[in-house]
């Protein structure tokens, strides 16, 4: 199971939304096939285990090799029809005789169902083997389809006193290259990345990865501004380029929204960040890298919608009229202040990064 966890990670930048996912398929003590999830829309590690053995035995002896075999799995094995078929399907048609599963299936279409189809057709299915390790790799995943609503990550760079831009709005750059090219990395890992319509009219960002950072095939995170007023500037928008979609949520109607991957999505006066993330969460999107502005910044903050927080601290001080990171309320006693809890931290270049997650939230 540890060598099906390790092959799952193979697939970290290229399975989203689907969880990473490995398979070692083993007879009379040895290793007859391996596989794990590689793309989205691809074959799922059963399949990409048993095409292993194929190649490597030959179909005749590979059918009589994986006929009584058994099969080690990182992730309960899906029994719905999607992009592929369901690997019980596979599973049944091979004639395996054990599966062990790390763990269920969040995913409520199959949660429990994949073990149960098998049981039927006589497989001996275990459940738990390294189960709290098989989670760690798709903790998003799993964040996502018991909570509702994608994991949240905020990544703030800012100095000493914690401001994250001159008066007159100059920010480029506080913190360290070697910071700017770790945060390149915390986005690939990420679904998407979401900023206000602010930081677009300031910056006019791409909010894409370099093609440095990531290989060819890896895919780009989607992009969300909260706000459609960066939409009327007149040269070009750049978070516009590139093949990602970009998700804009707004009051108004724009007339660029037929245009190329921009989906707008119209909300109301009454529409929370609570609602906003809900409806990312039907985009299938499992976690979400919250980069600005400060407005953004104080609202995530003050809803308790951050779920991790990552702190670039230049060892630079810019003074009071300097614009704050957050500016939230403050607590009526000191017990009600916002909380969050030291995860790690490390020097990066000229800075410390500090990853903090909520207080009680994890064990």
């Amino acid at each position: 199971m540890q060598e099906a966890i390790s092959l799952a990670l193979k697939g970290s930048f290229n399975v989203h939304p689907n969880p990473k996912v490995g398979c070692i398929l083993v007879k009379n003590n040895e290793i007859i096939g391996k596989g794990y999830h590689k793309e989205y829309g691809g074959h799922h590690a059963e399949v990409n285990a048993f095409k292993y053995c194929i190649k490597k035995y030959g179909k005749a002896k590979a059918t009589k090799l994986l006929f009584g075999s058994t099969a080690y799995v990182t992730l309960e094995p899906c029994s719905i029809f999607s992009k592929t078929p369901p690997c019980t399907s596979s599973l049944i048609k091979y004639g395996i005789k054990n599966v062990f599963c790390a763990s269920l299936d969040p995913n409520k279409k199959i949660n429990g169902n994949g073990v149960k189809i098998l049981k039927e057709n006589g497989i001996n299915v275990e459940v738990g083997l390294l189960e709290k390790k098989a989670i760690s790799i798709n903790h998003d995943f799993f964040f996502r389809h018991k909570k509702g609503r994608p994991f949240i990550r905020m990544k703030i760079a800012q100095s000493l006193d914690a401001k994250i831009a001159l008066s007159n709005g100059e920010s480029k750059w506080i913190t360290s290259k070697k910071s700017r090219d770790d945060v390149q990395q915390i986005r690939l890992a990420c679904d998407a990345i979401l900023v206000g319509s602010g930081t677009i009219l300031k910056d006019n960002p791409r909010l894409d990865v370099r093609k440095n950072i990531r290989n060819l095939n890896e895919r780009q995170p989607k992009k969300i501004v909260l706000g459609s007023s960066f939409l009327k500037r007149q040269n070009d928008i750049k978070i516009l380029k590139g093949t990602a979609e970009v998700i804009v949520f707004s009051k108004e109607f724009s007339s660029y929204a037929k245009e190329g991957n921009l989906i707008q999505i119209p909300i109301k006066k009454s529409t929370t960040l609570q609602d906003t993330l809900k409806e990312l969460g039907k985009h299938e999107l499992n976690s979400i890298l919250v980069e600005g502005g400060s407005k953004i910044f104080t609202s995530f903050i003050q809803e308790d919608l951050v779920d991790e927080l990552i702190l670039y601290i230049s060892p630079k001080i810019l003074g009071k009229e300097s614009i704050d990171s957050i500016s939230i309320e403050p607590p009526i006693i000191l017990s009600g202040a916002k909380k969050f809890k030291i995860y790690d931290s490390m020097l990066v270049g000229d800075d410390i990064k500090i990853i903090m997650r909520k207080k009680n939230k994890y064990k």
